[in-house]
């Protein structure tokens, strides 16, 4: 008797447990932004980017923001504009000689030409949320070497309280910026030297609000 009430226990405890589990994993934090004013604090906010060649081989490096601003309005509509400071340019994937020598080059005129175009500019604006979700579809303009181009995103929320926070991936396509080294849009017959024009930058975006 003694050990069929404990099988009975036992069992009741299990289904107990799965059911708060299932509740657990289907209930949604859902982030909504106060109205305001947003200054991006440039120390927390990073900017990966990864570049590849068709050859499969990858280089990696970060970028440094000068300044952004994001405003949330009160329909929660979010628009921002952020600055770029191209003169950061840094490679990760590499040491040594090597890694100056790439990041000398990126900031040559045959890649960002640096010297002329000292910042890139980023500015947007929210189409859509998903609130379940915390998911934002931007819209918005990428500013490179003064050329100006469309562009969408789309971004998530991390979190709202003490700071406003997102995490979003951009690709571009650096051939409609006149970045031209090594480039199929602008040469044939690279080979396996041709470096791909898409490149994708991941950015964590941390923001306070003024």
């Amino acid at each position: 008797m003694k050990k069929i009430l404990l099988i009975l226990f036992l069992f009741l405890a299990g289904c107990g447990t799965k059911k708060d589990t299932e509740i657990s994993s289907n209930s949604s934090n859902i982030i909504s932004p106060e109205q305001g004013l947003y200054s991006v604090v440039i120390d927390e906010t990073e900017l990966l980017w990864i570049g590849k060649e068709l050859s499969t081989k990858i280089h990696t490096g970060t970028l440094n923001l000068s300044n952004g601003l994001i405003q949330v309005d009160n329909d929660k509509t979010i628009t921002g504009n952020v600055t770029i400071n191209m003169s950061t340019i840094n490679v990760t994937d590499l040491q040594g000689r090597a890694k100056e020598m790439l990041e000398g080059h990126l900031r040559s005129a045959d890649f960002f030409e640096v010297e002329n175009f000292p910042e890139a500019t980023l500015s947007f604006k929210s189409k859509s949320f998903n609130k379940l979700k915390n998911q934002i579809n931007f819209e918005g303009e990428l500013i490179i070497k003064d050329i100006s181009n469309p562009i969408i995103f789309n971004a998530t929320l991390l979190e709202s309280s003490p700071y406003l926070k997102a995490k979003a991936i951009l690709s571009f396509d650096r051939s409609k910026y006149d970045v031209r080294f090594r480039s199929g849009s602008f040469f044939e017959n690279l080979g396996d030297k041709l470096i791909l024009d898409d490149i994708d930058v991941n950015i964590t975006l941390v923001t306070k609000k003024q």
